[in-house]
């Protein structure tokens, strides 16, 4: 404790007294002591802004321990019987000093703690850094979806069908002004430096094997006006290809690097590798079940496709088996993406990627099943992540790799029950963030086991919708079920240093945070903002900052703390505007 004591002693010259006695003087005594920096760190780690609701309220063995700051209400504190507050000092705003039958207050290492009747100011009210951030929500409410690529136009042309040795093959070729050769089961069409190349169908027999035009120009162009379906071992060289109709992959088949237009649904199955290059899909990418579709670098614009991918909603990608987008990419997925269960999702690689996902038919941008694996790269050199529709981590023991980027951008509510890894950045979302409101919990993510882990991240909620799903009902941030062992740790640097979730600073949104049963040992540091809702933790549920790590810090702001069957540990992250730590100083005596 840093204190300073002062003493006056003087003596005042009587006058009118010494007529009656032969007093001559009156000694006159005072002092005063005042602290600087670790009591004087008001308004403190823990604070409950609202005068007329409850104040902080513990039960159920909660204990809260604050060994280096002020616990703080602007109504009453009550402490019952078998739970603790430890802490520098206890303020309170109530006609009636703190509720503690037990003498459940105390300072650290057993010392008094200083309990004083005094209102506290919110400490985050004006603060620069919050409304900046908050600022940001209005520009993430006006994101529009992007629109799908334009379907490639029909040309009429000469069809061709690859049967075994036949003859009509050659003279189909030679009327596409190419060349047909036929050699152990394989056909080889080379169309050589061609311009143009305008197909009709293509047509290939079970089990031919097929070279399509793999010694040709990267700059020709084919026009294919009918559905291509390959078969066996099917390669297409290097071109720039316009599929009118739809494309379905069987077997092996390769294609170079190049443009690819599609006009249709392209679907793939057994392996199917393409080339660095420029794909648009007019209507939808889907893998088959059992495949693996491996794409080069890119560019990625994917509209929605007519048809419904797992019976639940009609998206830009659905993915049911193993997928993976080289990178850096670009990837713009106006109707969104389903993972779907057990299945692995890839996109790009290094840190120069960029995102910008709109809704499915069902609202949803990003839907994951159970069990499935999505990876997500880095965006943080150039790119950017946005997002209109919701999150939709619906599937228990999945795993979701989030790219780091400066802004992430949500147009809609972040639901999760499965293991998430969030990339450093701030996550602006526009609506409710809820962790375990269905059931779920941990994984193995990012090699390792994890439920929830994000470093140098803040949250950004405005509340515009709270959950409905279980014990999140009600509430715009969530943490429940099986999410236990969270990390989630504010940057220390930066325009949002020290903020780990900040909540609707609206008065006209009330809804607030909980931290229900089963969701224990969250490790957050940052300050915890939420000035017109309440922060509830119940049934067993935990939050801990740190008390020795002075990079670290848990300071909770709400518009009322109701901690039961808990444990929350506590600091100061963010002073009072205009002040320090090392510089307050506050009157003890």
């Amino acid at each position: 404790m840093k204190a300073v004591s002062v003493t006056i002693r003087t003596e005042k010259e009587l006058l009118l007294a010494r007529v009656l006695n032969d007093r001559q003087q009156l000694q006159i005594y005072a002092g005063s002591v005042a602290e600087v920096g670790a009591q004087a760190q008001t308004p403190g780690c823990m604070l409950a802004l609202d005068g007329t609701q409850t104040g902080i309220t513990l039960s159920g063995g909660t204990k809260i321990t604050a060994p280096k700051c002020t616990v703080s209400s602007n109504n009453t504190v009550t402490v019952p019987c078998g739970t603790t507050i430890s802490a520098i000092g206890v303020n309170y705003n109530s006609a009636a000093a703190p509720t503690q039958p037990c003498s459940g207050i105390s300072g650290p290492n057993g010392t008094a703690a200083v309990i004083a009747k005094k209102s506290t100011a919110d400490p985050l009210a004006g603060n620069t850094a919050v409304t900046a951030a908050v600022a940001r929500i209005a520009t993430v409410a006006g994101l529009s979806k992007t629109t799908a690529p334009t379907a490639p136009t029909s040309v009429t042309g000469t069809s061709i069908a690859f049967a075994y040795n036949a003859n009509s093959t050659q003279n189909q070729a030679i009327a596409l002004g190419c060349t047909a050769s036929y050699s152990d089961s394989t056909w080889t069409l080379n169309c050589g430096n061609k311009t143009t190349v305008n197909i009709g169908n293509i047509t290939i027999g079970g089990g031919i094997n097929l070279n399509f035009a793999t010694s040709g120009a990267a700059t020709t162009v084919y026009n294919i006006s009918g559905d291509v379906t390959t078969s066996a071992t099917t390669k297409f060289g290097p071109g720039i290809y316009n599929f009118a109709k739809t494309l379905t992959t069987a077997g092996t088949t390769t294609f170079g690097a190049g443009t690819y237009n599609f006009g249709k649904q392209v679907t793939t199955a057994g392996t199917t590798t393409f080339g660095a290059g420029t794909f648009n899909f007019a209507k939808g990418l889907t893998t088959g079940g059992g495949a693996t579709t491996i794409f080069g670098a890119g560019t990625f614009k994917i509209g929605i496709s007519d048809s419904t991918c797992s019976s639940t909603a009609k998206v830009s990608l659905c993915n049911t088996s193993t997928l993976t987008f080289g990178g850096p990419s670009t990837f713009e997925l106006p109707g969104g993406f389903i993972n779907t269960g057990g299945a692995t999702l890839t996109f790009g690689s290094g840190t120069s990627n960029s995102y910008k996902v709109g809704p499915g038919s069902n609202g949803d941008a990003i839907t994951l099943g159970g069990g499935s694996k999505t990876v997500m790269a880095d965006a943080s050199s150039s790119g950017v992540f946005q997002v209109v529709g919701n999150v939709n981590g619906g599937g228990g023991g999945s795993c979701f790799v989030i790219p780091a980027t400066a802004q992430h951008d949500i147009q809609g509510n972040f639901i999760a029950s499965g293991a998430i890894l969030l990339g450093a950045g701030v996550y602006t979302v526009d609506g409710y963030f809820a962790l375990g409101g269905s059931g779920g919990g941990s994984a193995s993510c990012g090699g390792s086991t994890i439920s929830v882990s994000g470093t140098d991240v803040t949250l950004v909620l405005s509340g515009k919708a709270k959950s409905s799903s279980g014990s999140c009902s009600g509430y715009v941030f969530c943490v429940a079920a099986g999410y236990s062992n969270i990390v989630l740790t504010a940057p220390q640097t930066g325009t949002t240093a020290k903020l780990a979730v900040i909540g609707p600073t609206s008065t006209s949104i009330t809804a607030g945070a909980t931290f229900a049963e089963g969701g224990s040992n969250a490790q957050i540091s940052g300050a915890f903002y939420f000035p017109y809702g309440p922060i509830i933790m119940n049934g067993g549920s935990s939050v801990l900052g740190s008390t020795t790590d002075t990079t670290k810090c848990l300071q909770m702001i709400g518009s009322r703390i109701t901690l039961s069957g808990g444990t929350t540990a506590a600091s100061e992250c963010i002073a009072a505007s205009g002040a320090s730590a090392s510089s307050k100083v506050s009157l003890v005596q």
